[in-house]
């Protein structure tokens, strides 16, 4: 079992992240000594701990082998049953089923219908800074495009948008008292789930043609889903299917501050930035890791993996793995290949991840031929969370043209 003052208790570490940001010296290290490490501390279950990029791709493209239940996410206990159970918790066959039933609202050209929405939305957000000359970027810009888009897919009026968000903040950031009102995550779990449980019952009496509607009256084999799992599957949409996006977001604004000659290539060569939005992605790894547990005796990396053993797969070690990408702890616009890893791999990859870079494409061309200057205004604060994390606050000042 880990000291108290172990390193490596700084991955699962709320109050580090939310001092620093992800410990990525010491993912650096447990890729380099100790890649398929058995993580065991007095304040979670134990699980083996992948940090390296092929051993998480390995586990994410064997699903058969490595189920997503019952734990699925860290800080719960081992054998944890949730009250959710969307497509993160669900297994085959049940996950293929839930999943073609949505599927369609995140096709190719169902994105593309959308396109139009998000330009008018990046507009919008992108004048209301030029309107000033700072702001707090997360909270006035970063969360703006991704949140009202998501409410709009689902049908969710305007004047309820900061509820979705702070139900969601209320989910992901439990540990952070600054961003929640619920009093621990299980309380912010049944609220949003209660929140999102009306929406289905409001869809089933009255459609629409929303994707709530779609989900609230949608059947599995011929059977209407119960309203647990509709209200599972609205409240991972309506919180993954926003905060991630804004934390891609503000964090890629914060990488370009950094590294203003990335700034400045990206400025002079739009063409870029589909690739730096996939490097934002990689860099910043919104959604940090997931729990799987072995459904055999298997092996990993040269380690033996026993049946029943909780493995945590992290995206954000994995994106920083020396052996897949060059100069791993440099953030590059024009990165190829980058195989990230932000959105996970296989048959549990985000379904939303389209969408997600599709925003994040439209705000920054919007916003990047606007922009003559920028800087930071005050420190960056990060949330305190390690599992779906990011900033919190990033105070900047800028000159920003008028538009059109």
């Amino acid at each position: 079992m880990l000291a108290s003052d172990h390193p490596y208790n700084t991955v699962f570490d709320p109050e580090y992240w939310g001092q620093h940001g992800a410990p990525h010296d010491v993912l650096a290290t447990l890729r380099r000594e100790d890649p398929v490490f058995w993580f065991e501390s007095d304040r979670f279950d134990p699980a083996w701990l992948l940090t390296r990029h092929k051993d998480v791709e390995h586990v994410g493209k064997n699903p058969k082998l490595f189920l997503s239940g019952p734990r699925t996410v860290f800080h719960n206990p081992k054998g944890f049953q949730s009250p959710l159970i969307g497509l993160p918790q669900q297994d085959a066959p049940q996950h293929t089923r839930h999943r073609r039933a949505m599927q369609g609202w995140f096709t190719p050209k169902a994105i593309r219908d959308l396109e139009h929405r998000m330009s008018e939305i990046a507009k919008d957000t992108v004048d209301r800074m030029a309107a000033t000359d700072s702001c707090e970027f997360c909270n006035f810009v970063g969360a703006q495009l991704p949140l009202k888009m998501i409410c709009e897919i689902l049908g969710i009026p305007e004047e309820q948008e900061p509820v979705v968000w702070q139900l969601t903040q209320d989910v992901f950031s439990a540990a952070d008292p600054d961003m929640t009102r619920a009093a621990n995550a299980q309380e912010g779990v049944r609220n949003a789930m209660g929140f999102c449980a009306g929406i289905a019952k409001a869809r089933q009496e009255s459609p629409t043609d929303d994707f709530a509607s779609t989900i609230a009256n949608a059947e599995i084999d011929g059977e209407r889903m119960t309203i647990q799992e509709i209200a599972s599957h609205l409240m991972i949409m309506i919180s993954a299917g926003h905060d991630t996006t804004a934390s891609a977001i503000n964090g890629g604004m914060l990488a370009l501050i950094r590294h203003p000659e990335q700034l400045a290539r990206l400025k002079q060569h739009p063409e870029l930035t589909e690739s730096a939005v996939n490097e934002m992605l990689r860099y910043v790894t919104p959604t940090t890791n997931f729990v799987r547990t072995a459904a055999g005796d298997t092996e990993i990396g040269g380690v033996k993996i026993a049946e029943g053993d909780d493995v945590c797969i992290h995206f954000c070690a994995a994106n920083r793995d020396e052996d897949e990408f060059e100069n791993s702890q440099a953030f590059m616009i024009d990165r190829r290949p980058n195989r990230h890893l932000a959105f996970g791999i296989g048959p549990h990859a985000c379904i939303g991840q389209l969408l997600a870079r599709i925003e994040m494409k439209a705000l920054f061309e919007e916003l990047m031929p606007r922009i003559e200057s920028v800087e930071l205004d005050g420190d960056p604060e990060y949330i305190k969370a390690f599992w779906v994390t990011g900033l919190k606050k990033l105070p900047i000042k800028y000159d920003i043209s008028g538009g059109d």
